[in-house]
């Protein structure tokens, strides 16, 4: 079985790598929790730590300010999945929207 730890708190969030989070053409859909945990047959507080993840960049991206800024730049959205992947959470469980984009862009540079 898994070893990723229950995330009780939002620091708890067990970082993903780039290919875990890999944000393919679901990242304009949804995903069921099903099809997430057969991501991760062996782990599902992995499964439930993309879900977290997933739902964070989600929230981030709605942000009006925040999809202006990645529709600016090609490419862009493939950055953003690859800093999801690990990024911290805020105390929301959400990604800080301006440490995020900083994060961001240090991370195209």
């Amino acid at each position: 079985m898994g070893s990723t730890p229950f995330p009780a708190r939002p620091g708890h969030v067990a970082p993903l790598t780039i290919a875990e989070f890999a944000c393919g053409p679901h990242l304009e859909g949804t995903l069921s929790i099903d099809e997430v945990c057969r991501l991760f047959l062996d782990d599902a507080n992995r499964a439930l730590v993309w879900c977290i993840r997933f739902r964070a960049l989600t929230a981030w991206r709605e942000r009006a300010d925040m999809a202006e800024w990645l529709r600016a730049t090609p490419g862009r959205e493939q950055q953003v999945c690859e800093v999801a992947a690990s990024f911290e959470l805020n105390d929301a469980w959400e990604f800080d929207a301006e440490s995020f984009r900083s994060a961001v862009e240090s991370f195209a540079r």
